[in-house]
Formats: structure tokens, C-alpha cells, sequence
């Protein structure tokens, strides 16, 4: 079986399982060139509620609006094309199904949000599954809706102008949703949240996104589980919300003088655990963080593994790796409540004698040289030069200068296999 027949088989699938859902007096209505209907408009005009419409391959120019219950399967990859004309899709219903198709050419504005497919406020239970958007301002856009399914998406642009170039998926005032599995390139931000709740983001791969891989602000106890966010121009941003969990996530390769792996800003009494942050300028930058628990990361190759500023306290570190960081922790202040205990650092050189894989002597991980260049950025002129390394050294026989509370009383002797 080949690879189109295999994806047919598929939707085929997919449309018996919507049937179910949907009263057994639904039909179907075939969409397609030498048709009696070959525009998905009339398709719509004609159906009734609970109908699927099929639509087969070829481009279909116009500006669809979705206003009842419907399933809206593409066989084939038909294209829809907006022409720029506004929403490419709009939905204004609940329990709509869309899945398999091509949909490009939203509006182009400054001032206004046009979608590649938009969900308008107040819906519920919709599912955008396994579709292609293409050359769209906005890719998704899910705005006052409950209980949607965002799935299996490939979503890019090539629009240059960043005035135009809107989110992949933007949701605003959201909740329980779903946003899994998702290819995401190019935009502006590749995953936007606000007033988003109770929602889980899952497997996505985002990448060279201009500015976010994901932006979420305002938007408490949701889950962020086995996503990537890779070579994007800031990272992730984290701001202003309470009670996340991001777990099992990669963090890498998000380089640049204001770039870093994760932003932490104003977060209280989340956990993040079991992620991978390699290759950053920044592993993680904690601007705020309340209550946060850190466990079990692997932090590798990053300029800063963490630059944890004078506004975060009572946050606990454990069992995670630091390996060739350039710096692995450093600050603004000296007075901040921390905790670090378990941690791996590379860097550590002191013994164990009682072999219980726990070293005999603290570890002190935030260097000299790591407050100084924070105070002074400057001072990174004189990185591995002779004075520094004497710095290092007379900092490490005699740690008065660096704050007492970046101390690792218990540091693992081996790094941790995660």
C-alpha cells in the first residue's frame, strides 16, 4: 500500500469513527470537479447537521464558513485557497471535525488577525486533525473555545514581513485543549497561549520560529509533556502563570544575545522536571520563579545553564546534570533562598570516601567569574585568561565572595542516567 492510499485508508477510518458521533440519519456529500456540487460553500448550504461532506483532491478557491455540526474530510490533500481574502476557514459551531486538508493564503495585515483556520468564541469540541497550513498570517487561531483538539497539524510560513507574520497556533481565553503532535515552522511565535487553563501541549515539534517556539502567559494548570523546541530566535517564554508542569521536554540549540532555552518570569509552584536543555545561550532564565521545583534536567553544553535573577526564591534544584557548561549557575543578588542538593556538576572536583556517591565537600557551582560578568558583561573579554583563572582558583580555597546559598551540600558524584 502506498503512501496516499495508506493516508485514505486512514481518514476513511476516521470519518466511520466521526459517523458515530453524529445521528445514524447523517449522510454524505461529495465535494469535487464533474460533481453536482464542487464548492465546499455549497457542500455547506446543502448539508444538515451531523453530515460529512468529502471533499476530493483539487483546489478550491474561496472562503469557507463553517456554521453547523459537520464533518469536513479532504481526500487527497485538496487545497483550499483563501487568496488572501480574510479567515480562510471559520468556524461558528460546535462539534465540527476537519481533517486532510490544504489550507493556505490567509488575509495579510497589520491590524487585523486573519487565520489559516479561525474558531470564534464560544464553540466547543472541535477538532482540527492532520491538516496542512500553508503561507497563513496566522496558522490557528482558537479564541474563547472549550474542549478542541488541535492534532497532527504541519504548519509553516514563508511570509517575511514580521508586521504580517502572525502565530502558528494562537489561543486566547481557552479551556481543556488539546494541542499534540503538531509540525510547526516559521512563524512568529510557534505555540501562543493566554487565558489558557486546564489545557495539555504534547509531542509538538517546533523550530526556527522568529521569535517563541511557545508563548504563554496568564494561563494556569496546564501540562507540557515530550514537546521540542529547537533553533528558535528567543526560546520559550513562561510568564505570569502558576501551577505548570512541563516535563520531558527538549530545550536546544536557541542561541543569540537575547536568546534562551526557557524563560521563567512571575511562574509560582510549578515543576520542571526531565527536560533537555543543550546548546543554548541560556539554559533556563528564572526572572520571578516562586516555589518551583527542578529535578531530574539534563543541562549540556549551554553558555549559562541557569541565570537565576535576585527575584526567585524558594526554589529547589535536585538530580539534575550540568555537563560543559560554560557557566552553570549564576546571579544578580546575593540574598535569594534556594535550594540545590544531589545535582551532578562536572566541574566538581572533591572526593567520597564512604563511596556513597555523594561527595565529602560541598560544592560551590555559582564561580567568581560568573558574578562578575553578570554585574559586567564586559568582563567576558577576559574569559580563560590568566586572571581569572586565578580569580577561580583563589575563589575556590576561600568562597567568601559568591552568596552562601549556592551551595550543593550533597553533590552526586556521577551524573544521573535520565
Amino acid at each position: 500500500m502506498g503512501r496516499d492510499q495508506f493516508l485514505n485508508a486512514k481518514r476513511l477510518l476516521s470519518l466511520i469513527a466521526c459517523s458515530l458521533i453524529f445521528p445514524l440519519t447523517a449522510g454524505n456529500i461529495h465535494v469535487g470537479k464533474g460533481l453536482s456540487i464542487n464548492t465546499i460553500t455549497d457542500a455547506l448550504q446543502t448539508a444538515g447537521a451531523g453530515d460529512s461532506i468529502i471533499v476530493h483532491p483539487g483546489t478550491y478557491r474561496e472562503v469557507v464558513v463553517i456554521s453547523l455540526p459537520v464533518v469536513l474530510m479532504g481526500i487527497g490533500d485538496p487545497v483550499i485557497d483563501g487568496n488572501q481574502q480574510g479567515d480562510v476557514v471559520s468556524v461558528f459551531a460546535d462539534s465540527v471535525f476537519m481533517e486532510g486538508f490544504v489550507i493556505v493564503n490567509s488575509g495579510r495585515s497589520s491590524l487585523t488577525d486573519y487565520a489559516g483556520l479561525k474558531i470564534n468564541k464560544g464553540y466547543r469540541g472541535i477538532v482540527v486533525n492532520n491538516n496542512q497550513f500553508t503561507d497563513n498570517s496566522i496558522g490557528i487561531f482558537v479564541q474563547d473555545a472549550e474542549d478542541c483538539r488541535i492534532t497532527n497539524n504541519r504548519i509553516k510560513t514563508s511570509i517575511g514581513e514580521s508586521s504580517l507574520m502572525g502565530n502558528a497556533i494562537h489561543c486566547w481565553k481557552c479551556k481543556n485543549l488539546e494541542i499534540g503532535k503538531n509540525h510547526i515552522r516559521s512563524h512568529r511565535d510557534g505555540i501562543y497561549l493566554e487565558f489558557v487553563s486546564n489545557s495539555l501541549v504534547r509531542d509538538n515539534d517546533v523550530a526556527k520560529c522568529l521569535r517563541y517556539g511557545l508563548h504563554f502567559m496568564f494561563s494556569n494548570e496546564d501540562e507540557y509533556l515530550y514537546n521540542r523546541f529547537s533553533e528558535n530566535g528567543a526560546g520559550v517564554a513562561v510568564m505570569f502563570s502558576s501551577r505548570i508542569n512541563m516535563l520531558h521536554n527538549t530545550f536546544d540549540n536557541n542561541k543569540g544575545g537575547a536568546s534562551y532555552g526557557l524563560l521563567l518570569k512571575d511562574i509560582s509552584h510549578g515543576n520542571i522536571a526531565s527536560n533537555q536543555f543543550t546548546g543554548n545561550t541560556v539554559g533556563i532564565l528564572m526572572d520571578g520563579g516562586l516555589s518551583l521545583s527542578l529535578q531530574e534536567n539534563i543541562f549540556s553544553g549551554n553558555g549559562w545553564a541557569i541565570r537565576l535573577m535576585s527575584s526567585s526564591t524558594e526554589n529547589t534544584f535536585t538530580m539534575n546534570n550540568f555537563l560543559g557548561n560554560t557557566f552553570d549557575i549564576t546571579t544578580n543578588g546575593t540574598s535569594e533562598k534556594n535550594f540545590f542538593s544531589e545535582n551532578y556538576w562536572d566541574k566538581y572536583r572533591g572526593y567520597d570516601l564512604d563511596r556513597d556517591g555523594i561527595g565529602d565537600v560541598p560544592y560551590h557551582p555559582l564561580s567568581l567569574f560568573a558574578v562578575i560578568s553578570e554585574y559586567t558583561p564586559a568582563a567576558m573579554l577576559f574569559f580563560r585568561s590568566f586572571l581569572v583563572d586565578l580569580l577561580e582558583q583563589a575563589e575556590r580555597i576561600i568562597p567568601t565572595v559568591t552568596p552562601r546559598n549556592f551551595v550543593d551540600d550533597k553533590p552526586s558524584m556521577k551524573p544521573y542516567t535520565l
